[in-house]
């Protein structure tokens, strides 16, 4: 563990050196053709680790528990500060952590680790020396390989993503939309506003918006479509998004602002995505016999899940255009599971502390209740990623919510880690419970007070 701490450590040293020396990270030097390029190297440097580990003594250390749960506790420090700072682009140091040097270097030692360790099991899996769980090692290898591929293609295929503005005018084609910098860029589609559409609640909010729009493209004419919220239009690798409109002429509105993406690394992202809910899939089947042995929490959770549907104003409101999703109920309802859970599992570790001796039960029954709330926690996680993508244009921004939802997942998982480790120490791996249940408040509900998110988070609603 101390080697690890000081790997990390090192990272984040050269990593304030490589920031006072050459600046931040210029993400968009690496567009197509170079992210290609570093993604193929990158590919070879994880073969490379793996195949020398017997002969490189810091190689064979990456795969182990000690090189991971170090730099995860490293990853969650630098990700708590992002989530404590305001975020801009272009800021210095804290206030741009994306292009951080030290968060960086983190998170790519990180990927190293994944990718080593994934073909490590596979190696076992393959000549037969994998652990007596063999059925384990499925989901095991979804999961592991599904996040390697989503995060080294979401980090890459960045710089290829483009996100343009277009404002859109009753019966004037339109051609052009502006980048975040407010730079002019001509489109290979043309698009015209027919009608704008709003639908309102008894009280004037708004309840649905719309555009009626016809695309003319290169390669299709005269497409006509209605572009709603949570509903985009795909044509020719751009989708449509409806963005917004004239706020002060409401429903008598004569112009829509439409938001339009391109993102050609989405398929490789998505299918990282889809083999972690394969492998979590996978896991509820593993997990089964221990949600046998938490049935009577089980049936505590159905009842709550009952109270809250009913006393949460958010599912008993008029609900806001961007709210009306099919990922709406199925992203709220795992994540109260998930708090519920977690909570169980902290109030059993707190009592396990004050007890002393500590009881033997303690440790095996809380270790249970978490790997079932990181489950949900998971599943949480991605359908609110399909649920982002759907409704404003990218899977994960880097939103305070979605920061401080890493951070959670990131600290729940040293907590599984650690307590993998065959010389852990009991009362610190409740601890590490505890402290993570703090970190799940502030994920929860303590952004709402957060200076770093107001005005910036796009998960604040008003629900009447």
């Amino acid at each position: 563990m101390k080697e690890g701490l000081l790997i990390g450590g090192g990272l984040i040293i050269a990593g304030l050196a490589l920031e006072l020396s050459v600046g931040q990270v210029k993400w968009e030097t690496f567009a197509w053709p170079v992210n290609g390029y570093v993604f193929g190297s990158f590919l070879i440097l994880v073969a490379t680790v793996f195949l020398l580990r017997k002969k490189v003594y810091a190689f064979q250390f990456i795969g182990t528990y000690q090189a991971a749960i170090p730099a995860m506790v490293y990853a969650v420090l630098l990700t708590i500060i992002m989530g404590l700072t305001r975020q801009k682009a272009g800021g210095t140091w804290l206030n741009d952590m994306l292009s951080f040097w030290p968060f960086v270097l983190i998170y790519v030692y990180i990927t190293v680790i994944l990718g080593a360790v994934t073909l490590k099991r596979l190696y076992q899996i393959v000549n037969r020396q994998s652990s007596n769980r063999k059925w384990f090692d499925l989901p095991f290898l979804l999961n592991h390989l599904g996040l390697f591929l989503a995060l080294t293609t979401a980090t890459l295929g960045n710089a290829d993503m483009q996100r343009l503005k277009m404002i859109t005018a009753v019966g004037e084609p339109e051609w052009r939309a502006l980048d975040a910098n407010g730079a002019v860029k001509e489109m290979p589609l043309a698009i015209e506003l027919k009608r704008f559409i709003m639908e309102t609640y008894d009280n004037g909010s708004p309840k649905r918006f719309a555009s009626e729009i016809q695309i003319l493209t290169k390669t299709k004419k005269n497409i006509e479509t209605v572009v709603d919220v949570n509903k985009p239009y795909e044509v020719d690798g751009w989708k449509i998004y409806q963005y917004g409109y004239d706020t002060q002429r409401g429903a008598d509105s004569q112009i829509s602002i439409l938001e339009l993406v391109s993102d050609p690394w989405l398929p490789l992202v998505y299918t990282g995505i889809f083999m972690m809910l394969a492998g979590t899939v996978l896991l509820v089947l593993y997990t089964r016999w221990r949600m046998k042995r938490l049935l009577p929490i089980g049936v505590l959770l159905v009842v709550a899940l009952a109270i809250v549907s009913h006393l949460i104003p958010v599912f008993r409101s008029n609900l806001v255009p961007a709210l009306q999703s099919p990922w709406f109920y199925p992203h709220i309802l795992v994540y109260i599971v998930c708090y519920s859970l977690m909570g169980v599992a902290a109030v059993i570790a707190i009592y396990g502390l004050i007890r002393r001796p500590l009881p033997s039960y303690i440790s095996p029954l809380t270790s249970s209740i978490v790997y079932i709330g990181l489950i949900f926690m998971t599943f949480g996680m991605m359908f609110g990623a399909f649920w982002a993508k759907e409704a404003w244009g990218h899977y994960w921004s880097w939103d305070p919510k979605e920061t401080w939802a890493a951070i959670t997942w990131l600290s729940y998982l040293v907590y599984v880690h650690y307590r993998l480790l065959p010389r852990h120490k009991e009362r610190l791996a409740l601890c590490m419970l505890i402290i993570s249940f703090a970190l799940l408040q502030m994920c929860w509900w303590g952004i709402n007070y957060l200076p770093s998110a107001q005005g910036s988070s796009v998960h604040t609603y008003q629900t009447n």
